[in-house]
């Protein structure tokens, strides 16, 4: 099931143009958490508070080489990407965030800039941002690093709804839609244009890789310049909500990126109806391990497949594996599995493969 590298990228943009004759399958291994995931760097930051002079790049090398490896054991179609560690919330730090590590948890945490609720400003996005600038800093060294073996990716960058959050507080920025809907608005606007040259400036400085661009978790290549959103807070809201106050910024951000993807968990309210006439082009779906299943699932799979690509993530069960492969449709469809080994991928492809038959 080591798939060459020229063959992956024809599948996958084969994919992309919904042209695949059979689902794509990939696997996700190592930690979901980042300070865990990269366990050789990641250590070296303090835990609490963290500022751009704590992240080493060079630290944090031999990691993305580690995983990769990885990856290339475990084998199937889609492909690893490094990208500047994703474990930082790069946005939301160069909104004035505060940045905390917690390495029992394994992961970051923000806390909102002082007085963010009682003045809400935005500031001008610039790419002399220590946070920004500390980003771009990883791309040359993994470029060099990697050696023409895997992408160098865009890293993780929220949404509008997760940064409303982050800036707010918690669930705070839902009832400041309630109490202060121009404020809000105003917000989302600034926050729009600032995410949009936040992004632009990223993908200038990321390397096509055959043409294509790189994930910073979920090893799915796309052809072209391709920007990774999500908004994963947009759960918490109406649809009404919803419409009123992310729907225009989602639509902004589509526009302005020759290729776009977003990722959304299928939750109370998973916001697909507004997002099918939009240019995104990837919908990624999380499928949660105490979640609702792949067949529970279908309708949002059917409303994704005829207009847009879709990625199923998380943990597939064999009854959802089966699903997959009997009842959904092909073109369009790539799935990334959360497997323990190299070892289990193997096993599932051979499932999955003859499942096919």
């Amino acid at each position: 099931m080591k798939i060459p590298l020229d063959e992956r990228i024809e599948r996958l943009t084969q994919w992309f143009h919904g042209q695949n004759e059979r689902p794509l399958l990939g696997f996700f291994l190592d930690s979901q958490y980042p300070l865990h995931r990269y366990c050789g760097s990641a250590t070296h930051l303090p835990d609490g508070c963290v500022k751009p002079q704590d992240v080493v790049v060079g630290d944090y090398l031999d990691d993305y080489d580690r995983l990769y490896k990885l990856y290339e054991e475990a084998g199937g179609d889609l492909i690893w990407s490094a990208a500047p560690f994703w474990g930082l919330p790069w946005v939301e730090a160069s909104l004035g965030c505060q940045v905390l590590a917690d390495h029992r948890a394994g992961s970051t945490r923000t806390q909102p800039p002082p007085g963010f609720a009682d003045k809400p400003a935005i500031p001008e996005f610039s790419r002399d941002d220590p946070w920004v600038t500390k980003m771009l800093e990883f791309i040359p060294a993994l470029q060099q690093r990697s050696r023409g073996r895997y992408p160098v990716g865009v890293t993780l960058m929220r949404g509008i709804s997760d940064l409303l959050s982050a800036l707010y507080g918690g669930q705070q920025f839902i009832l400041r839609m309630y109490d202060a809907p121009d404020e809000v608005r105003s917000v989302v606007e600034q926050l729009t244009e600032y995410w949009i040259r936040f992004g632009r400036c990223l993908l200038e400085e990321v390397p096509l890789f055959w043409g294509g661009t790189g994930a910073f978790f979920y090893s799915v290549w796309c052809p072209g310049q391709t920007i990774w959103t999500q908004e994963d807070a947009a759960a918490l809201l109406s649809p009404g909500l919803f419409e009123e106050f992310i729907y225009p910024s989602v639509c902004r951000i589509a526009d302005a990126f020759e290729h776009t993807v977003i990722h959304l968990h299928p939750m109370q309210f998973t916001p697909l109806d507004y997002l099918m006439d939009t240019n995104l082009d990837v919908i990624e779906l999380h499928r949660e391990e105490s979640g609702r299943t792949v067949a529970q699932l279908a309708e949002h799979y059917a409303k994704v497949l005829p207009k847009k690509r879709l990625i199923i993530w998380g943990h597939i069960s064999q009854e959802d594996m089966h699903f997959i492969a009997k009842q959904l449709p092909a073109p369009g469809l790539a799935v990334n599995m959360i497997v323990d080994s190299p070892a289990t991928a193997h096993n599932c492809w051979e499932q999955f493969m003859d499942m096919l038959d």
